[in-house]
């Protein structure tokens, strides 16, 4: 872990109370942890070069005080050399909870701030600060925590003295360069291997840990043992000009450039230099410009294409090019921005200018010059008037221009050609101008954000539209009648968080894949008929899931599917990429299901296979996951563990779980009909379940019970497989009559039954039981009746185990015929065993201890001299769980 040089430097005499250090006094990250909760500290200054650590240190102090809950508010705002102060201003005004509106003044919105943060303990991080102004935190409405009085603490991350000084820290902390055995261990853990070649390797690196970062990601995936040398060969010729950190660095960084897997992945990075370096990029849209600038050309489809687009991020991230942040959005560190920006301007990705012009038209003009992708986002412009000369821009991003009004009618007009991607997200435009009509070719329109904006218009025309997100207009009620009649190319919709009341025109496009309707409080129902039976769905999501049952009968869902049901969080279908094409659902509540009756003709459609959790208390970041409920290999862990024990069993594919309810809901019988494997856990119930549930397991062939403390009795199904851990189990198949045999039935499994008097009635028959293992059932007295014939009831069983039973006295009467394996434990009132011998008997091997065979019974003692007796020795426990 890195450490940290804190010392205290001498200043002009003040009022505030200092905390002095002596100088150069190192403190670990733990110590820096102290500081959140130290008396007289207001004001952290951490102060050093690019790539020391000093973000990674803020956050994990950040995150460390959000976890422990020391604070009454959190603000992170993300700064850069480019960051007026009225945007850093504005920046902190938006993370409050207290939501200001943007019509106020700069006075009106500091004096909300300031009014909010008094009477609060506040945590405030200022990363990556370039401040030159006195009085920096008077300008920006927060109080001075030394002042305040409330323990509330500001940290202030920066690669300049002069923005250290004016923050007037009680601390400055530097960050120490790591030793040896630490960049070491961090090189190690990057790649993931050991790495003896290292000693060299390491001495280049200063200790600073983004070039060790870069250098594990530029040798990390290499194929092979040669090519591995070589990396490490041109990895020492890269770093072996010691000139200084900076250039070290810079070398790295080109270095771990040109180590990319290939000119796309390079091309990828180099596009997330047309955005702001004071913002991360949503992930889900940095794809989508990926994908719309034709960068995946080589993908099939839109889906693979983004598969594609996850896969070039993950090796951005793992080489150290970028990094997630915990808002799934991507920031490319600032030493790295300034050192591929030679390599974005050759190849048309030019950096947003900041200089100032005074009209913005001139401004963009200025911009297409030098390349077709003109980003102009988070300025403080009000209008654009005009319309510019931009005639082969094929990208315009305007997003983030929070004082953006209004746009010209004619503003699209010379852009008509070429233009594919437009974003005028987080703008405060009423209307979108009539110009807009002329962009034939745009492929991607954003207007998220846009709090302002009341319908979209003029988009009719737009028939090469693939990708459309109004999501987050709060005030947006209509989308123009007719506007995606054309739209036959159209993949993706989000109209969430809106105030959408209809979709009259839904979109008629063979290609639509992703619709997102959530948070629309005053969108019916109706709107997702109007979905074309002839499309492919694969991410639907839905605030307002009342009339499901309605949808779920439309015919052309897709197998693969993974649905999330909930009150709370609306619906949410998508599709993830499963060889298997099983369907996963997870439900809070039964009645989402009750459309899936027992005649259904999903279930040969979409839910050929699928695994279906019910389960009442699934929470947001359940449901928030995009992922399948549970991987396929490892679903029931402990079923599936315990199955591959089992020679037999069988691969089922479809599966239920029912979690946390009480009973067995009544209104499932469509689900158990078809259910070849059912999990009930921790159920609430306090008698059997139903002859009507029971009869309604018409497929099942494993039935699993996991914690439920109040079952006292349970029916038969015709295909139980296996019951497990049922703390007050009393009695197993009670009363039955009418069920008197498991005839598909192969392996059982009975584990930890402690309140399991009595097993099976003499009318039950397991006429193909193969294997039956009873375990740590302590009150167990027999499994049959000693009236009840083993040659009728398990003709075929071959092994038998019974674990830890210290009551059991019987297993059943007669004799088991095909008996080839038996395994007892701990029983030691069990004096006789159903076994005998005759021409056509197998040889039984018998394992127990010494003590409970020789006191065993026998009708006929030479009936011992065909059993093969093993005594329970130290491997034998393990040995005996693969039987």
């Amino acid at each position: 872990m890195t450490s940290y040089c804190c010392f205290w430097k001498p200043r002009q005499p003040s009022n505030m109370p200092v905390l002095q250090i002596n100088h150069r006094e190192l403190i670990s990250f733990q110590g820096m942890l102290g500081l959140l909760g130290r008396p007289g500290v207001g004001v952290v200054v951490i102060q050093g070069i690019g790539g020391s650590g000093k973000t990674w240190a803020a956050k994990a102090l950040y995150r460390a005080a959000k976890t422990s809950n020391l604070f009454d508010e959190y603000i992170w705002v993300s700064l850069s050399i480019n960051c007026s102060m009225r945007k850093c201003f504005n920046k902190i005004a938006a993370s409050l909870s207290c939501k200001t509106r943007d019509s106020l003044s700069v006075e009106s919105t500091r004096t909300i701030i300031k009014e909010y943060l008094t009477p609060r303990k506040f945590l405030l991080v200022l990363d990556n600060a370039y401040f030159t102004e006195e009085s920096i935190l008077e300008y920006l409405g927060v109080p001075d925590p030394r002042q305040q009085r409330l323990g509330s603490k500001i940290f202030v991350t920066t690669r300049t003295v002069r923005a250290r000084s004016v923050m007037l820290p009680n601390i400055e902390i530097m960050p120490q360069p790591l030793t040896y055995e630490e960049s070491y261990d961090l090189l190690r853990e990057k790649i993931g291997k050991d790495i003896s070649f290292a000693h060299d390797l390491i001495s280049y690196c200063y200790g600073i840990p983004l070039i060790i970062i870069l250098l594990a990601g530029a040798l990390y995936d290499a194929p092979t043992e040669e090519t591995f040398s070589e990396l490490v060969a041109n990895a020492h010729a890269a770093l072996s000009t010691k000139t200084s950190f900076f250039n070290t660095m810079q070398c790295m960084v080109k270095f771990g450039y040109h180590q990319l897997p290939s000119d796309n992945v390079r091309h990828c990075l180099l596009y997330c230099l047309i955005f702001p370096d004071d913002q991360g990029i949503s992930v889900k849209e940095l794809i989508w410009y990926w994908i719309m600038d034709g960068l995946l050309q080589e993908a099939v489809g839109f889906d693979e294409a983004n598969h594609i687009g996850k896969e070039i991020l993950d090796v951005l991230i793992k080489h150290g090019m970028v990094y997630l942040d915990d808002n799934d959005h991507v920031h490319m560190h600032n030493v790295i921005r300034e050192t591929v920006s030679s390599f974005g301007k050759d190849m048309g990705y030019k950096e947003q200018s900041y200089r100032y012009f005074g009209n913005p038209i001139i401004k963009l003009e200025h911009l297409s010059k030098y390349s077709n992708r003109v980003s102009l986002m988070d300025t403080e412009v009000e209008y654009l008037h005009g319309s510019p000369n931009c005639l082969l821009i094929s990208s315009l991003l305007l997003r983030g221009n929070y004082l953006l009004k209004a746009i010209s009618e004619e503003f699209f007009n010379q852009m008509a050609g070429t233009l594919q991607i437009l974003d005028l997200s987080f703008t405060r435009n009423e209307v979108l101008p009539h110009s807009i009509s002329y962009l034939i070719r745009l492929r991607m329109l954003l207007l998220i954000g846009c709090d302002h904006l009341q319908e979209i218009r003029y988009i009719a025309p737009l028939a090469r539209l693939e990708v459309l997100d109004a999501s987050g207009c709060s005030s947006l009620k209509s989308v123009e009648s007719g506007s995606f009649d054309r739209m036959v190319f159209l993949k993706v919709l989000d109209l969430s968080a809106t105030s959408i009341t209809s979709l009259i025109s839904i979109p008629v496009s063979m290609e639509l894949r992703h619709i997102n309707l959530q948070g629309c409080p005053f969108l019916g129902s109706e709107a997702t008929y109007g979905v074309s039976k002839g499309g492919g769905i694969r991410n639907l999501q839905l605030g307002s899931i009342e009339d499901l049952a309605a949808w779920m009968g439309m015919l052309w869902l897709p197998c693969g599917l993974t649905f999330q049901l909930s009150d709370r969080f609306g619906m949410k279908v998508s599709l993830d990429a499963n060889r298997h094409s099983i369907s996963y659902v997870y439900a809070s509540d039964t009645y989402f299901l009750k459309c899936l009756g027992e005649d259904s003709p999903l279930w040969y459609n979409c839910f050929q296979k699928f695994q279906i959790v019910i389960s009442p208390t699934m929470d947001s970041e359940t449901m928030d996951t995009d992922g399948q409920v549970r991987n396929t290999d490892s679903i029931f862990e402990n079923s599936y563990f315990r199955a591959k024990h089992f020679t037999y069993s069988t691969d089922l594919t479809r599966y239920l779980e029912i979690n946390g309810t009480v009973g067995v809901p009544s209104d499932l019988d469509g689900i158990l009909c078809h259910a070849e494997l059912i999990l009930l856990k921790r159920l609430v119930m306090t008698t059997r379940f139903s002859d009507l549930i029971v009869r309604s397991m018409a497929a099942v062939r494993e039935l699993w019970l996991e914690n439920c403390d109040h079952l006292e009795s349970l029916l038969s199904a015709d295909e139980v497989q296996a019951l497990s851990t049922v703390g007050n189990l009393s009695s197993l198949c009670k009363g039955v009559e009418d069920v008197t045999s498991f005839s598909c039935l192969k392996h059982l499994l009975l584990y930890c039954c402690p309140k399991l008097l009595y097993l099976f009635p003499s009318a039950l028959h397991f006429p193909n039981l193969k294997t039956l293992h009873i375990r740590f059932c302590d009150v167990l007295k027999r499994v049959f009746d000693s009236s009840v014939l083993g040659e009728d009831t398990l003709p075929r069983l071959q092994s038998l185990q019974l674990w830890e039973l210290p009551e059991l006295t019987c297993v059943c009467g007669g004799v088991l015929p095909s008996l080839k394996n038996l395994k007892v434990r701990g029983c030691a009132k069990l004096r006789k065993i159903p076994v005998s011998v005759n021409e056509n008997s197998p040889f039984v091997t018998t394992t127990g201890e010494q003590l409970w065979w020789d006191s065993l019974l026998w009708d006929d003692e030479s009936i011992k001299r065909w059993l093969l007796f093993r005594n329970w020795g130290p491997l034998l426990p393990h040995l005996a769980t693969e039987g």
